[in-house]
């Protein structure tokens, strides 16, 4: 009888170290992710071909969202509005 609860006790203590174990690992894969996307937000961001980008578009999402303008079936006119609004919206996000 004793042998069984001892057993038990045993049991249930190293499935309460299982859970925190994957717990920590579950919040260290998280950060590692989070630092893997800013890592490569920021290589992105100092690779981009340069000579397809305003100057003026600063944020990365707002030069993606030129990206996509200029693959889309605009017209001429229309990405220059476009490239316009793109400047002022980056500009704004940046002051």
């Amino acid at each position: 009888m004793n042998n069984s609860i001892e057993k038990f006790k045993q049991e249930t203590d190293n499935s309460i170290d299982e859970k925190v174990d994957i717990r920590e690992k579950h919040a260290e894969l998280k950060k590692v992710y989070k630092d893997l996307k800013h890592s490569y937000n920021s290589l992105k961001e100092m690779t981009e071909d340069q000579t397809r980008q305003p100057q003026q578009l600063k944020d990365l999402r707002v030069r993606e969202l030129w990206r996509l303008a200029q693959t889309s079936n605009m017209t001429g006119d229309e990405l220059s509005s476009f490239k316009a609004r793109l400047s002022h919206t980056s500009a704004n996000l940046h002051r």
